[in-house]
C-alpha cells in the first residue's frame, strides 16, 4: 500500500463494505494506527481461515490516482442506501414535527463528508490571486458582504464568509439592537436570517418600525399612535424593496437551528445569520462550560461548511460591568474567543449614568479581536427611543 494511501485509512468507514472486506479494512486501520506495515502478510495473521478472500482483496487496491474518486464514489452508495433504510423505518403517522425532525435527521446524516485536500502553495496564490482580480474589476474590493456601516468594512472587510462574529455585550447594553441593526443596514447586500430565542418575532417588528419610522417604541408598544402614522409606515415597508428572515425558535437546540439555516440555505439562499444569544441556546451538555463550548464549535463549523457568516449575540460577565469590556469578559467560556474570527463590544458609557441624553453621542464598536486586520474603536450613537445604533462617519 502506498503511502498516500496509507493517509486515507483514517478516513474510511469499515461500514462502506460487505462483512468480509469491512473486517479487513478495520484491521488496516489498527495496523496503521500501531504504525506497523499493511500488507498480505500482515493481514494474513488475522484471516487465516480466508486466505483466498484476502488475496482477492489485495488484488482489487486501486491506483492514488483514482483512489479519491473511488472513496467518493464507495460513500455516495453507502449513504444512499442508508438513506432509502431510514426513511424506510420512519413511521409516516407521527405529528408533523416529529416527522419533519426525523426526515431532517436522514437528510443531515446523508450528506457527504468534505475532506482536508493537500494542495501546492502556489496554486491557493493563484486562485486568491485570480478572486482579487474579479473582485477589482466588479469594482468591489471588499472580500466579504458589505455590513452597511462604512468604518465596519473598512476594518473587517465586511462580513467574510464561513466566518464566526461574536457581539459581546452586558444585559441592558443592547446587543439585540446591535444585532437586527446590522441586519437592516446588510440585507440591501445579501440574505440575511434572524434567529431570536430571546424575543419574540412580534416584538423584533415592534423595534424596526420604530427604527424606521422615529416613532418611540413606547408608542408602538402601547398602540398610542394615528391611524395616518399606521398608513405612513405601511406606505414606507411596501415601498421598502429590501427585507430580511426571522424566527422566534421555541426549541433552543444549537443542531435543531443549523439545521433550519442549511433548509433555508438550500431553499432560498442564506449569506448572513444573527442568532440572539449564544448562552440561550443549548447542546444537550450538563456542564454550563461545555455546553457552551459545543455550541460556539458547532456555530463555527456550520460556518466553515456552508460559507454562510454567523453572527451570534453572547452576553459579558457583569463583573467590572463599568469598565469597557475585553475578551476575558466573553462568558461561561473561553473557546468563544478561539471560535470566533470578529469579536464586537459595544460600549454605552452614557448607559451607567443616572439621566441618560436622548442621543448617546459617546458610544463605541470596539473591536476587540480581529483576524483580518486592526483592532480599533468605531465610534456610534445610540438613540434608546428608537433602539437605534448609528456609526458617526
Amino acid at each position: 500500500m502506498s503511502d498516500y494511501a496509507k493517509t486515507k485509512l483514517p478516513s474510511v468507514n469499515p461500514k462502506w463494505f460487505n462483512d468480509f472486506n469491512s473486517r479487513v479494512v478495520t484491521i488496516m486501520q489498527q495496523l496503521y494506527y500501531d504504525s506497523k506495515p499493511i500488507a498480505l502478510h500482515t493481514l494474513f495473521p488475522f484471516f487465516k481461515e480466508y486466505a483466498f478472500q484476502l488475496t482477492d482483496f489485495t488484488r482489487k487496491f486501486v491506483t492514488d490516482k483514482t483512489l479519491d474518486y473511488d472513496l467518493l464514489l464507495l460513500e455516495v452508495n453507502y449513504k444512499k442506501t442508508k438513506l432509502v433504510e431510514d426513511i424506510a423505518k420512519i413511521d409516516f403517522n407521527d405529528e408533523l414535527n416529529d416527522l419533519q425532525n426525523n426526515l431532517d435527521i436522514c437528510i443531515q446524516e446523508s450528506r457527504i463528508s468534505i475532506k482536508n485536500q493537500v494542495k501546492p502553495m502556489s496554486k491557493v496564490i493563484g486562485t486568491v490571486l485570480d478572486e482579487l482580480q474579479q473582485r477589482i474589476n466588479r469594482g468591489n474590493t471588499l472580500e466579504g458582504l458589505p455590513t452597511g456601516w462604512k468604518y465596519l468594512d473598512k476594518y473587517i472587510g465586511g462580513w467574510s464568509k464561513g466566518n464566526l462574529v461574536v457581539i459581546g455585550a452586558r444585559p441592558g447594553m443592547g446587543k439585540t439592537a446591535l444585532g437586527l441593526n446590522f441586519c437592516i443596514e446588510g440585507c440591501k447586500f445579501g440574505k440575511y436570517l434572524f434567529v431570536s430565542i430571546e424575543m419574540s418575532d412580534e416584538e423584533l417588528a415592534k423595534r424596526q418600525i420604530s427604527y424606521f419610522s422615529n416613532i418611540e417604541n413606547y408608542k408602538i408598544r402601547n398602540a398610542n399612535m394615528t391611524s395616518k402614522d399606521i398608513q405612513n409606515i405601511s406606505e414606507m415597508l411596501y415601498n421598502n424593496e429590501h427585507d430580511f428572515d426571522v424566527i422566534d425558535s421555541k426549541d433552543n437546540n444549537v443542531f435543531s437551528i443549523i439545521s433550519v439555516c442549511k433548509l433555508l440555505k438550500a431553499r432560498k439562499g442564506l449569506d448572513v445569520v444573527v442568532i440572539d444569544y449564544l448562552q440561550k441556546m443549548d447542546a444537550n451538555e450538563k456542564d454550563t462550560r461545555k455546553n457552551v463550548a459545543t455550541i460556539s464549535t458547532a456555530l463555527k463549523n456550520f460556518a466553515r461548511e456552508t460559507g454562510v457568516t454567523v453572527i451570534a449575540l453572547a452576553q459579558l460577565n457583569r463583573d467590572g460591568k463599568e469598565d469597557r469590556p475585553q475578551l476575558t469578559d466573553l462568558k461561561e467560556s473561553g473557546q468563544i474567543e478561539q471560535d470566533a474570527d470578529v469579536v464586537l463590544f459595544p460600549y454605552r458609557p452614557s448607559y451607567y449614568l443616572d439621566v441618560k441624553p436622548d442621543i448617546e453621542l459617546d458610544c463605541e464598536l470596539i473591536i476587540g479581536k480581529n483576524r483580518h486586520g486592526q483592532c480599533i474603536d468605531i465610534p456610534m450613537s445610540f438613540e434608546g427611543k428608537y433602539t437605534r445604533y448609528k456609526e458617526i462617519l
